[in-house]
């Protein structure tokens, strides 16, 4: 019988333990909305108030306090980050901008040539040779033409100088035999007149 009694003793101890661990509250619920609906549910009525325990009271104002401090540290936190992020993003905006200073540049080197210390674009730099090599094919024209003006004046010149010499050939044959014969007539004259005296 004494062992019946030690373990009824021993069960409703333990039954006793098991249903203090069960005995959670809504209060202990990390959610204001269920622990106010709790707090509503318990309270008593006297006449036309509402009454509500001092300890619920005071457990309901520790979690709301403890409720506004951890979204105040959360908030702290996010505005922390919130900051941390706009310094990051500055940061990379300054980085980008940095970037496409450099790209822009290194695109502008890579379209551009240098030409006597400048720098100019590769548009640039074709068209001064465009305009260099076509004034080089206008002065090689001019250069032509003239050539072939001075060429043509020099053989009608070459053809007149050989046209006059061949006159001048025949008018000095022509001279020369006229003196010969002259010369001849002359002194078939003196001979004539020698005999003649």
């Amino acid at each position: 019988m004494r062992l019946t009694i030690i373990t009824f003793i021993l069960f409703a101890f333990f039954q006793g333990l098991s249903a203090q661990e069960d005995k959670s509250t809504p209060l202990d619920s990390d959610n204001l909305e269920s622990q106010f609906q709790y707090i509503i549910k318990k309270t008593e009525s006297f006449q036309q108030y509402q009454v509500v325990k001092r300890t619920l009271l005071h457990q309901l104002k520790k979690n709301t306090l403890d409720s506004i401090q951890s979204l105040k540290t959360k908030q702290n936190d996010l505005i922390k980050q919130v900051k941390d992020l706009k310094s990051e993003l500055s940061t990379f905006e300054a980085s980008i901008k940095e970037t496409q200073e450099k790209f822009d540049t290194a695109t502008n080197e890579k379209d551009s040539l240098k030409l006597f210390g400048m720098l100019i674009t590769k548009s640039t730099y074709y068209l001064i040779m465009l305009i260099i090599i076509l004034g080089l094919i206008g002065a090689l024209a001019v250069v032509f033409v003239l050539f072939q003006r001075s060429n043509a004046i020099t053989t009608k010149t070459k053809d007149i100088l050989v046209n006059v010499q061949e006159e001048f050939e025949k008018h000095r044959k022509w001279a020369l035999e006229k003196e010969k014969k002259l010369s001849r007539e002359l002194l078939k004259e003196q001979q004539r007149n020698k005999g003649m005296v």
